[in-house]
């Protein structure tokens, strides 16, 4: 008896209908045909190297053309490139428009007659360019937006609430708290490595309202992470599902684009400077450069362990 594959609903059997879609041509894999693109382009070695990259990594956030809708892909931009990959605007469009060729090669080669989904999907940048107006262009969290998070995170997962609580006390950026070891927490303090630069290496101490928190944490781990029972995505990013998460949660508060988990560590630099500590300790905290010739060139980075726990103690959700 055979089966009547054009009637097999994907219930029954999403595998064997997910391949029954794809033979036929009814739906595009948009990792199979990246190459043939590629050997289209005319451009500088560098240039084409880019453009692959750029649209290898769509491809692998959409399995399937008709998976990437303007929603989607929107959601994509504002959470993957620029909340969790902290890509300029300059960047995302830059990224976007190489999707966009090769949206086209498909429609042109592959018959594929889903619409386009890129438009407007980049926010508008300012006058200003590069990472830094898209930096300052974010908000910090203040002392209600701390509690209208951690109001709406409750019901769900704690891990969620969790790590809102650990990014407004330390002041670490998403990826630095969800890859953290517990071979790098220590009773009072926390090691911070393999941080984007050298002034990302750093200690952070455990502010006293979290330190029960810490030690919970550190106490039923399964993993050997502070943050336990997160997955890796295919890039080996611990932070990538829980970052969409806390994304759509701040949006379903009223929340926009201006408004990221960073925004927590916007919030913390705001504190320290309202409680009068100087620049140079807010920036061993925080992992910032400090470009001064006294305190950035000379003294080494290094500050007493004393000082920095007085400082961010200042620090004050409550």
């Amino acid at each position: 008896m055979s089966l009547d594959l054009s009637i097999l609903s994907r219930h029954e059997d999403p595998d064997l209908y997910d391949v029954h879609k794809i033979t036929f041509g009814e739906w595009i894999v948009l990792t199979d045909h990246i190459e043939a693109w590629v050997a289209t382009l005319e451009n500088e070695q560098k240039t084409i190297d880019m453009k692959r990259t750029d649209v290898t990594r769509f491809a692998k956030n959409f399995r399937y053309a008709h998976d990437a809708t303007n929603r989607a892909v929107i959601e994509w931009v504002e959470m993957d490139l620029i909340d969790q990959s902290n890509l300029s605007y300059a960047t995302c469009r830059r990224i976007v428009s190489a999707c966009r060729g090769y949206w086209t090669f498909l429609q042109r080669r592959h018959k594929l007659d889903c619409p386009a989904p890129f438009e407007n999907v980049v926010p508008k940048s300012n006058s200003k360019s590069g990472k830094k107006a898209h930096s300052e262009a974010r908000k910090g969290f203040d002392l209600q937006d701390y509690r209208n998070l951690l109001s709406g995170a409750q019901g769900g997962s704690q891990d969620l609430s969790q790590l809102i609580q650990l990014g407004a006390y330390t002041g670490a950026r998403i990826e630095e708290l969800c890859s953290l070891p517990l071979t790098n927490v220590a009773s009072d303090r926390l090691h911070i490595e393999d941080a984007k630069t050298e002034a990302g290496w750093r200690i952070i101490p455990i502010h006293p309202h979290i330190s029960d928190l810490v030690a919970n944490l550190s106490e039923n781990s399964t993993d050997g992470f502070l943050l336990s029972g997160l997955t890796f995505n295919k890039y080996d990013d611990r932070s990538n599902a829980i970052g969409k998460r806390f994304g759509r949660l701040k949006t379903k508060l009223g929340y926009g684009s201006d408004h990221v988990f960073h925004s927590l560590r916007k919030g913390v630099a705001s504190q320290l400077e309202a409680a009068g500590i100087p620049e140079n300790v807010a920036a061993r905290l925080l992992g910032h450069e400090f470009k001064t010739m006294t305190y950035g060139l000379y003294a080494g980075g290094k500050l007493p362990f004393a000082v920095l726990n007085d400082a961010l103690c200042k620090v004050d959700w409550t």
